[in-house]
């Protein structure tokens, strides 16, 4: 159970899953919660959350990071999340279920950018030794270039 808090500054989301059990979302800071239409399956209202927590209520970047994080409660876990892009931070107290699907969110994300840079690199080296051949073809590398 959610330890009580302080909710004058709170926005507060609740999402009522087709089981009937409600999950709430608590942004601890000044800005408000944006709408999330419901959902037909608690997995997909999971990931309806975690993709929420991706995006900058700020800006609307959709790279939004955590920073840190701690148990808030025996199934809940307060999330402070920070925008890359305009520098907002904010946090959260969301469901395990949520944090689950945000890691996996996370977790593609991470292995995305691992394939862009590898791609990155590939295309650069190729392009370096293509430069390389077409110089020696042409002679323009000579041994004082050593």
């Amino acid at each position: 159970m959610r330890q009580p808090h302080d909710t004058t500054n709170d926005a507060v989301r609740q999402v009522t899953l087709p089981s009937g059990r409600t999950i709430e979302i608590v942004y601890l800071d000044e800005a408000p919660a944006p709408a999330v239409p419901q959902a037909p399956s608690p997995d997909a209202v999971h990931a309806e959350a975690a993709l929420d927590l991706t995006v900058c209520g700020a800006c609307g970047c959709e790279f939004v990071q955590p920073v840190d994080w701690e148990e808030a409660g025996p199934h809940h876990w307060k999330l402070e999340l920070r925008c890359p892009n305009c520098e907002a931070r904010g946090t959260v107290v969301v469901e395990d279920a949520v944090v689950d699907h945000y890691d996996l969110v996370l977790e593609r994300g991470s292995a995305e950018l691992a394939r862009e840079l590898h791609e990155v690199v590939a295309s650069s080296i190729e392009d370096e030794v293509r430069r390389l051949h077409d110089a020696l073809e042409q002679d323009l590398i000579l041994p004082e270039d050593f």
